[in-house]
């Protein structure tokens, strides 16, 4: 008796140990195995197309700024003639002047301001119009040619300006660039004397100057942005670099425990890891058929190898008995599926193993255990392996038992559909089983090992 507990304590604290290996060697690293990283192309690819979408944003700024510049000289040029054309009618607006006079002195200043400065470079003043502070047209400048702009004008009219505001609008039309503003006009008092509307057209000259300043200025931020992402790549390509054989390696150390683990606890139960080889082998095999995504599958890989990691806590008289077990005997073997979810529990990185680890005894009907799951509420995963685990222990060699036939495997398995087995997945492994056994037959353990790697690597694969 006192050996039995001693077995058992011992049994318990090689688990606990086992799963304090598994907390720090693998929950520090927990997304490794479980994320696809990229590769040094894909690394190379994205940088590239981050430096060109920073460099369009830059050269997409740089341009919004010098346009605002150029509205900016422009409006200056439309608070300028505001300022002329007050200078110069104060005294005809604070009286109230007759309409006829104010149009008349409205079009002697245009004119004038058009003779002055025949040649000036930034533009012209093609529309003037006053209006009085109650928001009347009061006088009216049309240039030759430009009566378009003045029924723009009437078609857009907008609201009025505060009396410290204005209101600019600026428009393009064949390739011409106008600005459209309307000013109020204030006396030194502060008083409103009315509203000054124009719209000035910028010189092809100063428009191909914007032009010019805009595309230097884009050009010039781009490829600075461009060209200091081309000198940081060789950088970050070797720290990528780096990070992916450092990640490589965690990946293969946590896949290295994985497969350790597992096939430790199928050597205590069988003297062979090959079971737990074959059994995931099937699985994958079997989930494949059913066109499981892949992080589906690579939750199944970690619960088959680690199906039954909580014999691991049951003492060897009950699981290495040759014989049927009693019932206290059964009960004891079936807490293996409590300590496994247990073991799996306290990492991270094993948590989506607990489908199969505490759903692999489960039945289709509700009859398994331990939570008497029924149909489809028991884990895909689990009922997948669920048929791959009977199929291999039945057709396998175990210290109890000689392996039985194909045929008679699959009629016990034919049996189950409906009752032990989802029939859905039943099925399709009946439909693939006779290629499987015969090439996990001929391949033999080493074969099965080697087989199951290329698997394994190809699901955990860094993308």
């Amino acid at each position: 008796m006192n050996g039995q507990v001693g077995k058992t304590m011992a049994a318990r604290a090689e688990r606990r140990r086992l799963s304090l290996l598994f907390r720090t060697s693998s929950d520090r690293h927990s997304d490794v195995a479980t994320m696809r990283l990229p590769t040094a192309g894909t690394v190379l690819r994205r940088l590239v197309g981050a430096a060109l979408f920073l460099a369009l944003a830059v050269g997409g700024i740089a341009f919004l700024v010098e346009v605002e510049i150029a509205d900016g000289r422009v409006m200056e040029l439309a608070r300028e003639e505001s300022a002329a054309f007050l200078a110069e009618a104060r005294s005809s607006l604070s009286a109230g002047a007759a309409d006829i006079d104010l149009e008349a002195s409205l079009r002697g200043f245009m004119s004038s301001r058009g003779e002055m400065r025949p040649n000036h470079g930034d533009g012209r003043f093609i529309v003037a119009e006053l209006y009085a502070p109650d928001q009347r047209k009061t006088a009216e400048y049309v240039a030759p040619g430009a009566e378009w702009a003045e029924k723009r004008l009437s078609s857009s009219r907008h609201g009025f300006p505060g009396n410290d505001d204005a209101i600019y609008d600026r428009f393009t039309l064949d390739g011409h660039i106008f600005i459209q503003t309307m000013e109020p006009l204030l006396d030194s008092d502060g008083r409103l004397l009315g509203y000054f509307e124009s719209v000035f057209q910028l010189s092809s000259r100063r428009s191909n100057e914007i032009l010019r300043d805009t595309v230097t200025v884009v050009g010039v931020s781009s490829l600075s942005v461009l060209g200091t992402s081309l000198i940081l790549l060789p950088i970050f390509g070797a720290y990528n670099r780096g990070i992916l054989r450092l990640s490589r390696g965690l990946l293969d150390a946590n896949i290295g425990m994985l497969t350790a683990l597992g096939s430790a606890i199928a050597k205590r139960d069988s003297d062979t890891n090959a079971h737990n080889y074959r059994v995931t082998v099937l699985a994958i095999r079997l989930a494949e058929a059913l066109g499981l995504e892949d992080a589906a599958i690579r939750q199944l890989v970690k619960g088959a190898f680690l199906h039954d990691v909580g014999k691991i806590a049951i003492p060897d008289s009950i699981l290495l008995k040759p014989g049927k077990l009693d019932a206290e005997e059964f009960a004891v073997m079936k807490t293996h599926v409590v300590h496994g979810l247990d073991i799996v529990g306290s990492s991270d990185w094993l948590t989506d193993a607990a489908d199969v680890v505490g759903g692999h005894h489960e039945k289709f009907d509700g009859s398994g255990y331990p939570r008497g799951l029924k149909g489809d509420a028991i884990p895909i995963a689990a009922r997948i392996f669920a048929v791959a685990d009977v199929f291999d222990a039945l057709t396998s060699r175990r210290p109890y038992k000689e392996p039985m036939s194909f045929a008679a495997t699959m009629e016990i398995l034919a049996e189950g559909a409906g009752k032990h087995f989802d029939p859905v997945v039943l099925a399709r492994f009946t439909g693939i089983a006779a290629g499987l056994h015969d090439r996990l037959t001929r391949l033999g353990d080493d074969g099965v090992r080697d087989e199951l790697r290329g698997l394994v690597m190809r699901y955990f694969k860094l993308a």
